[in-house]
């Protein structure tokens, strides 16, 4: 499938095939990542959205598959302006940050600068018109990076407990779990 095709796909409104199989489609024909991260900023938002989505699901799925090409999704990451594609973004964040990730992702993500994702963590999370699922996404991706930058610790606390007075009933959930690891003895 080339990129092309994908966007016609995306914009036929009889088409009902699932992210899920989309995804292993692409996978199976070795899709370019980097063509994937390009759509998510079509100047369609709808086919925007879908890209972001199948994003997801295939650097959820399959990071593995992916990871030789996990610096170019990083350098763009901070390029998503619509709320909606921060959602999936920032998901992918703290998923591959995660220690859960294969050996070759976590390898890849070592070789990466990651500086600049903590600051966009650091804005997604602490802004509170943002999405609740896109503060929290980033809060854990923070969290999975706190052995990497030590300071993260700290200033994650600070912001998560001052989160904590104002958060919606989820939002609150993350912090405080973070916290409890964060502050064990608590």
């Amino acid at each position: 499938m080339t990129q092309s095709q994908l966007i016609q796909h995306f914009s036929a409104p009889d088409r009902k095939i699932t992210v899920a199989k989309l995804g292993h489609q692409l996978k199976r024909e070795n899709f370019s990542l980097r063509e994937l991260v390009d759509l998510t900023f079509h100047t369609d938002k709808e086919i925007a959205l879908k890209s972001s989505r199948l994003l997801e699901y295939i650097l959820y799925k399959f990071p593995e598959n992916y990871y030789s090409d996990l610096e170019y999704f990083i350098d763009h990451a901070e390029d998503v302006t619509t709320p909606a594609n921060k959602k999936p973004y920032a998901k992918i964040l703290m998923r591959i940050t995660s220690p859960e990730v294969s050996r070759e992702v976590r390898n890849k993500m070592k070789e990466i600068n990651l500086e600049r994702v903590v600051e966009l963590c650091f804005e997604w999370m602490i802004d509170p018109k943002m999405l609740v699922s896109v503060r929290a996404s980033a809060s854990e991706a923070l969290f999975n990076m706190r052995h990497r930058y030590p300071w993260i610790a700290e200033e994650l606390s600070k912001q998560l407990e001052f989160m904590t007075r104002t958060a919606t009933p989820i939002l609150l959930a993350k912090c405080n779990y973070i916290l409890s690891y964060l502050h064990p003895e608590d």
